[in-house]
């Protein structure tokens, strides 16, 4: 079963699939196939026990969208980012709203005023209309009524993100000559945002010629890790979907690489492992793929702790173990089929310490307990717990 599609590749920030079968596209960037169905999104067809919640309801951070026609998709990714304090304390920082302002950063403007809404508002619900526009305009294959993959979006807005933020850091560079070229060497070569210091990891790749053991490294940044799911089960665990990712592979056959000692093509061994873990871990489960000419979905119960342990991942030059511990602070669900399907969102509130379903304008509370789904599709990881976050007017 083959779920790995090609997409428009991102410019900076970039997914990692599962083993790459000929190594020289090992640090391309990749990430998953659409998910294109109709569906209708009508408030009576939902969980019944959802409830909206009435106006003036006093809980930053906890605020339903309204879906604008097939917009499921977009409105999930946005409540895991709204739930992403360390991202939501910067965007909302006065001094990052100014300049942002004299940037024009469409994008982190149009997104800072909805997360504004979210967190400083007083309504149950609000319309990412001007968010979804302002996508739609830059990314026109999410111009349309088709559900979307969630996956994807996300990677697209972070990307988007991460290339406005860099337009506030050039402009802030306001020192002497000197230091100007100091600080945009340093640019030109990290490029770091908020969004890339919270999100990017780095995997390693160790390639083993199989008959004179030479050995080539290579790394790869990554800012999700899609996960195959083992086939012909019907349950399993995360673990088992990372310990798939990370397996070593043998290249052979037409795909064995040359040799640089031996000077001919031989069966290599790659070896995948964690060495940079990232800030916030996004783990997507691939779900979807071919099964010959037909499109399949696999329904296998995932099950996924609340704190996830890397370090059966982690290369050997990662020294402190203590980063590869992480806490689970949202889920993105999908429900359904290929053809009709619908995305919901699990988020934990940093400020209430308490798990909400959002379920596009619908939103209720939920236990602890009711965040283990088998719909599960995307989930979130933080390496600390957050805490309420700091933005003035909370």
């Amino acid at each position: 079963m083959n779920s790995s599609t090609a997409v428009p590749v991102l410019p900076r920030l970039n997914s990692s699939s599962y083993q790459e079968k000929n190594v020289s596209n090992i640090c391309k960037q990749r990430t998953n196939t659409n998910i294109c169905g109709q569906v209708t999104v009508k408030g009576k067809h939902r969980c019944s026990s959802a409830v909206r919640l009435q106006n003036n309801w006093n809980r930053p951070g906890v605020c339903g969208l309204d879906n604008s026609g097939n917009s499921c998709y977009l409105n999930a990714v946005l409540q895991c980012l709204c739930s992403t304090v360390p991202l939501v304390e910067h965007l909302l920082d006065q001094e990052t709203r100014r300049e942002l302002e004299k940037s024009k950063c469409l994008v982190a403007e149009v997104f800072v005023r909805l997360l504004e809404e979210m967190w400083l508002g007083t309504n149950s619900s609000c319309a990412p209309v001007e968010a979804r526009s302002v996508l739609c305009s830059i990314f026109p294959q999410f111009n349309n009524y088709s559900q979307q993959d969630a996956q994807e979006l996300l990677l697209f807005l972070l990307n988007t993100l991460h290339d406005d933020l860099k337009k506030v850091a050039k402009d802030q560079m306001h020192c002497s000559i000197r230091q100007q070229r100091q600080e945009h060497n340093r640019y030109c070569t990290t490029e770091s945002t908020i969004v890339s210091q919270l999100f990017e990891g780095q995997l390693s790749y160790i390639t083993l010629c199989m008959h004179c053991d030479q050995q080539a490294y290579s790394t790869q940044t990554f800012t999700v890790l899609s996960l195959p799911i083992p086939a012909g089960i019907l349950k399993c665990s995360i673990q088992d979907c990372l310990s798939l990712f990370f397996e070593q592979t043998v290249l052979t056959g037409g795909e064995q690489l040359l040799c640089s000692v031996c000077r001919m093509r031989r069966e290599t061994a790659v070896i995948t492992s964690l060495d940079k873990p990232p800030e916030i871990l996004m783990l997507h489960l691939k779900r979807f793929g071919c099964k010959g000419k037909k499109q399949v979905k696999l329904r296998t119960n995932v099950a996924f702790p609340m704190k996830l342990d890397l370090t059966p991942f982690l290369s050997s030059s990662v020294h402190n173990v203590s980063d590869s511990s992480y806490h689970l602070y949202a889920v993105v669900n999908h429900t359904g089929h290929l053809n009709m399907g619908h995305y919901t969102a699990l988020c934990h509130n940093a400020s209430a310490q308490t798990w909400h379903l959002f379920d596009d304008s619908l939103v209720r509370e939920v236990q602890d307990t009711l965040v283990q789904s088998p719909n599960a599709y995307m989930l979130l990881y933080s390496r600390k717990p957050f805490q309420k976050p700091k933005i003035q007017g909370l």
